[in-house]
């Protein structure tokens, strides 16, 4: 082979490698703008519901005027729970040290039942 096809040969090569680079930069610029895209879309789309809001529009079929009366207050002592939902306080203490039903404490360490927990529980206990 003569030098001067060489020089093409490798002249193609480094163009080649030129072209290569430049498509992976646009493929990896298309990827971050679709998900700068889907950022924005679910930020705009969904105004900000709290915990409470969205288990009553998931579960809206499925919920009575007495438990969205229960979920007017974010949290319920053990006694209130426990009428609310046939569930004896020591049941619903064993079931907030396994994590089964959120709880929170006091300054004083009494526990206050997170209602959309406790009412969570009960539906998909009855499924």
């Amino acid at each position: 082979m003569s030098r001067d096809v060489l020089a093409r040969y490798r002249e193609a090569l480094e163009r080649q490698a030129v072209a290569e680079k430049s498509l992976v930069d646009c493929r990896v610029e298309v990827e971050m703008v679709e998900k700068e895209i889907a950022l924005a879309v679910d930020t705009s789309t969904e105004p900000s519901m709290s915990k409470k809001d969205r288990f009553i529009a998931e579960h809206r079929g499925e919920l009575e005027q007495s438990d969205l009366e229960f979920l007017s207050t974010s949290h319920h002592g053990a006694k209130e729970v426990a009428r609310y939902s046939g569930i004896s306080e020591s049941s619903l203490k064993r079931m907030a040290d396994t994590g089964a039903i959120e709880v929170r404490r006091t300054e004083a360490g009494h526990r206050r039942y997170c209602t959309v927990s406790v009412v969570r529980h009960l539906i998909e206990g009855n499924r």
